[in-house]
């Protein structure tokens, strides 16, 4: 088997921080875009017997979970800086917003998409304004961090938290469940601004592109194709 690295994904989800890392490392690598059949495969679940996504191949080693393989690749590639260095305050930060993504942001995000799977069908109404207020406290605490650090989640330089903020973020604007303008960003302009400095990179219109099957757009990426089921 290939020794370039898979990273396996659904369109659209989580797994986007950890695509945009591997573009970033600017390394040849091969996304494997997933369907539910796909991903309750025996051949899936020896990648990941969870069959979730993300999951990393990486020659013998396999990665499961997002916030494992962004850190996976900030440890593999410390050269590429894209994750602050050991012992400083900044790595201190770096860790405190991936948890922040990862367990409190992301989980609040799923509840307002998919309500029919935390309460009954009578319920789903009343639950939804509960639901859109606990993202929105989460989403105005991010938007007033973001003013301390010149846009950035962590100094002011691109790691691997921005990488995985905006795959999660994205879906303040549009998501394929809950459609467009999801949340009005009038008034999380720092937020706002994040999304829209993180859409004029190179590197982010190619992730975008990628996950759409759209590669024929790609522009200065190591990008090698797509893994075949």
């Amino acid at each position: 088997m290939s020794q370039t690295p898979i990273l396996f994904i659904i369109p659209s989800a989580c797994a986007f921080g950890s695509q945009l890392t591997l573009e970033w490392l600017d390394i040849p690598y091969q996304v494997g875009i997933t369907t539910p059949e796909i991903r309750a495969t025996s051949a899936f679940k020896q990648i990941n017997p969870t069959g979730k996504v993300g999951a990393l191949k990486d020659g013998n080693a396999v990665v499961g979970e997002n916030l494992a393989i962004l850190l996976y690749l900030a440890d593999k590639y410390p050269d590429k800086a894209f994750m602050p260095r050991v012992g400083t305050d900044e790595r201190i930060k770096a860790y405190q917003w991936l948890s922040f993504l990862s367990s409190t942001l992301h989980t609040s995000f799923s509840p307002n998409f998919y309500p029919e799977r935390i309460v009954g069908p009578d319920l789903v109404e009343p639950f939804k304004p509960f639901a859109y207020q606990r993202l929105l406290t989460n989403l105005e605490y991010v938007d007033h961090e973001l003013a301390k650090n010149n846009g950035f989640f962590v100094g002011n330089e691109l790691t691997i938290v921005d990488a995985q903020a905006y795959g999660l973020l994205r879906w303040t604007r549009a998501h394929k469940v809950a459609g467009n303008n999801f949340v009005d960003l009038s008034e999380l302009k720092n937020i706002e601004t994040f999304l829209n400095k993180m859409e004029k990179l190179q590197s982010v219109k190619n992730t975008l592109a990628i996950e759409n099957s759209e590669s024929d757009k790609v522009v200065d990426s190591q990008f090698v194709g797509y893994f075949e089921f």
